[in-house]
């Protein structure tokens, strides 16, 4: 089909946007369009066809960005849009807005109409004794058939969420009623109607922020629907979202110090950075659900469907403040956590050390803890990784290392040039890791200096969250058979590389009144091991596994809708170190040990007990009968409380180089002593301690 505008012109690796003329209406959105599609075609690593299929993969994603939940659009609705399923390929290519506008208005006028049931159904005593359910997962539901389906299903909806805030009021209560004959005992009937009052308000928030949405919010969505059909990882940031990633790019935060991003209408934590006031909780895990927000003492704020930009501004705010938030764990608790923001600096996040001693004493362990592979890109001569691990590995070796643990844990990745610099020491000249584009062969990235910082028995620490940069790390000392990987039975399995764009650089004098456009974060590249294998959807296998308790949940980058595929090319030249691991002896006597590991037994048994409560779905509404259910998985839970509490056989202290800086600085000194306390508790740690002795001995 003939393409109705065309203003993107191609050359080299430029893109400029010009033009003489223009459609008034509709603008802004047409040229992201065109940059977008051109961005798309020419750079993506792995361009799809835009027919039937690519536009049906839009068309679901779309729906389900809009509607999730099915508590919006009915089966007609949903009919009526469907006709357009398989013709969004031919509107992309032809710029046309037709689809867009109509589920626009559409979504916006159902949204409106949601008022009348969220009113009728918060103004009036929901009946908590009848025996109903609802069905959590929208998997399992289908759009309601006429308005009475959908005023029924919002009924459940609110009356569920009601009934779980009488839930917790009840147990909030009754632990306060053992520790005080003072509290004052409210009845169901009194915080059922407080529960009311208090979502109404949320709800009446929401409304109107709902009435400022406008078609750019719109649009951000519908075109990230077409850039998330390509892969999970490609995505557009409008403005705002831009402003945030620079913030996050300049190494400075003032608040909680957590990455967040949209999540069936929650916010969801991403990532923390060490020393922040989310991590120091040590009560916020990554891929918690951010339900409500409360300020201080005042009433919290449910975010649900609330744009992620005012979700995080309420999350935002001055040092000294609290805020508080209500989270869903992943095995599908719900608890408050209240937080004081702080000034968050990015020196939290830079690589640290410690000395680790077993209960004799006679092996003395260097541990180096790094949270990302960092590199300010700002300044040549800034902070890198790879410089800062150097001068960790000297400190550690000027205090008589027998050994060196590298902690990527939770390491979501970074610099790929600091990937492989971090690599280089510990090995000699040599390949790293490969490096393949759409087109060509594969580009070697090397080592290439001859240096070696640390020769000694090397152990690398990694779980399911270690990602990119990390597995490109730990697969590179895993094929020189230069140390041992120890962890969960994988790492995240995320094999490419993104790129970021600003889209405002390559807009034509003629057109700067569209600025700002945002930016364009899009997958150039996928990376492969030195032996040819990549680590896309598989990751990196620890050469000795440990029990993890989220073993058995869907986690990685094989859960992500339209990821891109696992596959294999010719492995390259490489020299193996010299002195052969022990790896299967050193993997029996640690599979003996945790096979008499209580703490390891008890996280097998979590691992069970968080897939089987993150399974279930359907809920009672019954009061009774859900508080009941609730009492037992509390009490099931308690059992798993004194995981990681009770201190290990190790002994850890601060490097002597250390001591006199720590001294100086209270902040850097906290941070030390938390993360020792957290170390001296940690099994996993000192599991890595013991088969690093049974190297020793070897």
């Amino acid at each position: 089909m003939k393409r109705k505008f065309s203003w993107i012109f191609l050359a080299g690796t430029a893109l400029v946007l010009t033009s003489s003329c223009f459609v008034a209406d509709n603008k802004k959105e047409i040229i992201l369009n065109e940059a977008v599609s051109q961005f798309l075609s020419y750079r993506h690593y792995q361009p799809l066809r835009e027919d039937d299929s690519f536009s049906e993969r839009v068309f679901n994603l779309y729906i389900e960005r809009l509607d999730l939940n099915k508590r919006y659009f009915l089966q007609s609705d949903y009919d009526d849009l469907s006709a357009y399923k398989f013709r969004l390929d031919d509107e992309w290519k032809a710029r046309s807005m037709e689809f867009f506008v109509k589920s626009s208005s559409l979504i916006q006028k159902r949204l409106l109409e949601t008022k009348a049931y969220f009113t009728e159904f918060l103004t009036a005593p929901f009946d908590l004794t009848k025996n109903e359910t609802i069905e959590t997962d929208p998997d399992k539901t289908k759009f309601p058939k006429n308005e009475e389906d959908l005023r029924e299903a919002w009924r459940k909806s609110l009356k569920f969420q009601v009934m779980t805030r009488v839930a917790s009021s009840l147990q909030s209560q009754e632990t306060a009623a053992a520790k005080s004959d003072t509290v004052k005992i409210k009845t169901v009937e009194q915080l059922e109607a407080e529960a009311r009052k208090g979502l109404l308000d949320n709800y009446d928030d929401w409304y109107d922020r709902v009435k400022q949405m406008d078609e750019d919010d719109r649009w951000s969505i519908y075109i990230n629907s077409v850039i998330s059909a390509y892969d999970p990882h490609s995505v557009y940031m409008p403005p705002r979202d831009k402003e945030r990633f620079d913030v996050t790019m300049s190494g400075k935060y003032e608040g909680i110090g957590a990455t967040l991003r949209q999540k069936d209408g929650y916010l969801v934590v991403v990532d923390m950075f060490p020393g922040s006031p989310s991590w120091r909780s040590k009560k916020i895990e990554v891929n918690d659900l951010i339900m409500r927000v409360g300020q201080g003492d005042e009433p919290s704020v449910d975010i649900l469907d609330m744009k992620q930009e005012s979700a995080v501004a309420l999350i935002k705010g001055p040092k000294n403040t609290k805020v508080r938030l209500t989270i869903r764990k992943r095995d599908g608790s719900v608890n408050e956590v209240v937080l004081t923001r702080a000034v968050v600096v990015m020196e939290e996040s830079y690589a640290s050390s410690l000395i680790l001693k077993d209960e004799s004493g006679m092996v003395r362990t260097g541990y180096v803890y790094l949270p990302q592979f960092y590199q300010d890109f700002q300044d040549r001569n800034g902070r890198k990784c790879s410089d800062d691990v150097a001068k960790e590995i000297e400190k550690l070796k000027e205090e008589g290392i027998d050994a060196l643990i590298i902690d990527l844990r939770n390491n979501g990745g970074g610099s790929l040039p600091e990937a492989v610099k971090l690599a280089g020491l510990f090995i000699s000249r040599g390949p790293v890791v490969q490096i393949k584009t759409r087109e060509g062969n594969p580009v070697i990235l090397d080592d290439t200096d001859p240096k070696i910082q640390y020769s000694g028995p090397l152990v690398v620490m990694t779980n399911y969250s270690s990602a990119s940069a990390s597995e490109i790390f730990a697969a590179a000392i895993q094929d020189y058979g230069r140390g041992l990987i120890i962890g969960s039975p994988s790492t995240w399995g995320k094999g490419t590389v993104q790129r970021v764009t600003d889209l405002d650089e390559l807009v034509n004098e003629k057109m700067k009144d569209v600025k700002p456009l945002g930016a364009l974060s899009l997958t150039i590249q996928k990376f492969y091991r030195i032996n040819g294998k990549t680590t896309q959807l598989k990751g990196v296998t620890p050469d000795i596994v440990l029990p993890d308790s989220y073993q058995m949940m869907d986690i990685g980058e094989k859960e992500e809708e339209y990821a891109l595929s696992w596959d294999e090319i010719q492995p390259v030249t490489y020299t193996t170190w010299t002195n052969d691991l022990p790896r299967e002896k050193l993997k029996a006597l640690c599979d003996k040990r945790i096979s008499k590991n209580d703490q390891f037994d008890l996280i097998r048994q979590n691992a069970v007990r968080i897939k089987k409560d993150s399974e279930k779905t359907n809920f009672s509404l019954n009061l009774d009968s859900y508080l009941k259910d609730l009492k037992a998985q509390t009490q099931e839970a308690k059992k798993y409380e004194k995981l990681m509490k009770t201190p290990t056989g190790l002994k850890i202290s601060s490097l002597q180089a250390d001591l006199a800086l720590n001294k100086m600085d209270t902040a850097r000194n906290e941070i030390t002593q938390r993360m020792i306390e957290d170390l001296s508790k940690d099994i996993y740690l000192e599991e890595s301690v013991s088969v690093i002795k049974d190297l020793i001995k070897k």
